[in-house]
C-alpha cells in the first residue's frame, strides 16, 4: 500500500485540542467517514468515480501529530503524488484552524468530536451485531474450506495428468478427453454411466479450468461453511450429474462435453434459492443477490456462443435451485433443534434414480460405440498422429497422379506417353516410399493392415498407368487387362475404407 507520512510539532497544544483541530481540518477539506479511536482520527478524501478516496490518518504521539496518507484502492504507482498532497493540504488546514480558531470554537469541536466518537461506538456495536448475525446464519468464522480445496485439487491434478497424456494445455485433444471420461452420448448411453460424474473433473484447456476453479472458490467460501461438508459435497456431485443428464437430453447430435461448470452453476443455483429466503440476514442478502444474479446472467449469455455447453449450465442451475429449497427445509428444522434426516437421502436417491431412468430409456448403438472405442484404442499408439499425417500426404500424391491420368489425351500420341511416364508414375513411386515408412510405424494392427492394402492399391494403380501406356502404343489385349485391373482396384478400395 502506497503511503506518505509527515509530522506536525505541536506548540502548547494538548491531545484533545489537537484532535479537535484535526477534525476541523477534515471538515474544511471535505473529507468523509471520520472515525475516532483513542489518540487517533481518520477520514477519507472525496470519492473519485466509484472508488473511495485516500485514507488520511492522524495520531497524537507525545506532543507531535503524525499525519499519514495511504492509497487503499490497490494502486501500484503514485504518479500524481496524491499522498504527499493530502498530507500538505491537511497540515495547511490544521495550521489555519489553530491560528483562527477561538476558544469557543475549539470547545465546540471537542464536543462534536465526543459526539462523533459516541456515534462511532454505536456503529461499531451495530456492525459487530450484524457480523455476529451473519456468522450465526452462515457459519463463516466456524468452518474451513477443505472440501472446496479438495475438489479444486482433484481438478488441477486431473488436468495435469491429462496434459501429460496429450490432452493439450490450450488446444484440447478430444480423443484424450474421451479416454479420461468426458460426457459423450455414444459412450455414456451405451454403458459408460460413470461419465456423468467423471466429466465434471475434466477441462478443455487451462483457461476453462482456471475460470471454473475461480467461480467454485468464490461460491464455496459461502456455501461450504453454511451447508456443512456432507450437504455441500452431495449438492456439488448431484448437480454435476444432473447437468450431465440435461446435456445428453439437449444435444440431438453427440457432443463431447466436460467441465466443472455444470456443478458450479448448480452451487450458484442453490445459493440463489437460499438468498430468496430469510435464512441469510437482510443486511447482506441484497448485495449477494445482485452479484449472484450478475454472474448467472452474464455466464448464460456468454454460453450462447459456440463451443460452450450451455445446456449443462442450465441443468446445473435449475437442479441446484431445487436442491437449495430442499436444503432450506432441512436448515430451518436444524435451527429449531429438529432433524430432517430425509432431505439428504432424497437428494441423492432422486439424482441416482432420475439418472438411471434416463439412461434406461435412452441408449446408443453398439456399432457406434465399437467404432469410437476402436479410435480410442488406436490413439494410444505413439505414431498414430504421424500415420494419419502420412496418409494425408499419400492422398495428395494420389490426387496428382489420377488428375494426370484423367487429363491425358488417349488418341495415339507420344506426348501422352511422356506425360504418364514423367508425372503419374513418379507420383505413385513417391506414394510407395511413403507407405513403406508407414508400415514401420508404431500403430495398431488395423492401421498396419490398412498400410498393406494401400500398398497393394498403389501397385494396381501403377499397373493401370502402364496399361494406358500400352493402349497408346496399340498393344493387343491392353484394354481387357485394364478392365481386370480396375476391378481389383475397386475391391482394394473397399478394403481400405473398411
Amino acid at each position: 500500500m502506497l503511503t506518505y507520512q509527515d509530522t506536525i510539532v505541536l506548540q502548547n497544544i494538548d491531545r484533545d485540542t489537537a484532535l479537535a483541530l484535526s477534525y476541523e481540518a477534515f471538515t474544511t477539506l471535505g473529507y468523509t467517514g471520520a472515525f475516532v479511536n483513542g489518540d487517533s482520527i481518520l477520514a477519507f478524501t472525496q470519492k473519485k468515480w466509484k472508488q473511495i478516496g485516500e485514507q488520511v490518518f492522524v495520531e497524537y504521539n507525545e506532543g507531535n501529530l503524525i499525519v499519514t496518507s495511504s492509497m487503499i484502492n490497490g494502486e501500484i504507482i503514485n504518479l500524481k503524488k496524491k499522498n504527499r498532497k493530502n498530507v500538505a493540504d491537511f497540515m495547511q488546514a490544521f495550521n489555519t484552524a489553530s491560528q483562527q480558531g477561538t476558544p469557543e470554537n475549539i470547545e465546540d469541536k471537542k464536543a462534536a468530536l465526543i459526539l462523533l466518537k459516541q456515534e462511532n461506538e454505536k456503529e461499531e456495536v451495530v456492525a459487530l451485531q450484524e457480523a455476529e448475525e451473519i456468522n450465526k446464519a452462515m457459519n463463516l468464522a466456524g468452518s474451513n474450506l477443505y472440501i472446496t480445496y479438495a475438489i479444486m485439487a482433484i481438478n488441477i491434478i486431473v488436468f495435469g495428468l491429462m496434459a501429460f497424456d496429450g490432452a493439450g494445455i490450450f488446444e484440447p485433444n478430444g480423443l484424450v478427453h474421451l479416454k479420461w471420461g468426458s460426457n459423450y452420448s455414444p459412450l455414456t448411453l451405451s454403458g459408460d454411466w460413470w461419465r456423468l460424474l467423471t466429466c465434471t473433473f475434466i477441462h478443455f484447456g487451462i483457461i476453462h479450468l482456471a475460470m471454473n476453479m475461480y467461480c467454485l472458490y468464490t461460491i464455496g467460501v459461502y456455501l461450504e461453511p453454511m451447508l456443512g461438508k456432507i450437504k455441500y459435497t452431495a449438492a456439488y456431485l448431484c448437480t454435476g450429474i444432473l447437468a450431465s443428464i440435461v446435456s445428453l437430453w439437449w444435444h440431438t447430435a453427440p457432443a463431447n462435453s466436460a467441465g466443472a461448470s455444470g456443478a458450479v452453476f448448480g452451487m450458484y443455483g442453490l445459493f440463489l434459492a437460499l438468498l430468496t429466503t430469510d435464512l441469510i440476514p437482510k443486511s447482506v442478502r441484497a448485495s449477494l443477490l445482485q452479484s449472484i444474479g450478475i454472474f448467472i446472467v452474464f455466464n448464460l449469455i456468454y454460453g450462447m456462443k459456440g463451443g460452450v455447453d450451455n445446456s449443462a449450465h442450465v441443468g446445473g442451475l435449475v437442479s441446484g435451485f431445487a436442491i437449495g429449497y430442499l436444503y432450506v427445509l432441512s436448515i430451518r428444522k436444524e435451527r429449531k433443534g429438529l432433524k430432517a434426516a430425509w432431505v439428504l437421502p432424497l437428494v441423492i436417491l432422486g439424482t441416482v434414480g432420475g439418472s438411471y431412468l434416463y439412461l434406461s430409456e435412452h441408449t446408443a448403438s453398439d456399432t457406434e460405440r465399437t467404432k469410437i472405442l476402436s479410435e480410442l484404442k488406436e490413439s494410444a499408439y505413439a505414431d498414430n498422429d504421424k500415420f494419419d499425417e502420412s496418409y494425408n500426404k499419400f492422398i495428395e500424391h494420389q490426387t496428382k497422379a489420377i488428375q494426370t491420368l484423367e487429363s491425358t489425351d488417349f488418341s495415339p500420341n507420344v506426348q501422352g506417353i511422356k506425360k504418364l511416364n514423367d508425372i503419374a508414375l513418379p507420383e505413385w513411386d513417391k506414394a510407395i516410399t511413403l507407405v513403406m515408412q508407414m508400415k514401420q510405424m508404431n500403430v495398431s494392427d488395423a492401421k498396419h493392415k490398412k498400410a498393406d492394402a494401400v500398398l497393394t492399391y498403389i501397385n494396381l494403380r501403377k499397373e493401370e498407368v502402364n496399361m494406358f501406356i500400352n493402349i497408346l502404343n496399340n498393344e493387343a489385349g491392353a484394354s481387357e487387362k485394364l478392365i481386370e485391373i480396375r476391378k481389383q482396384i475397386d475391391e482394394t478400395v473397399g478394403k481400405i475404407n473398411g
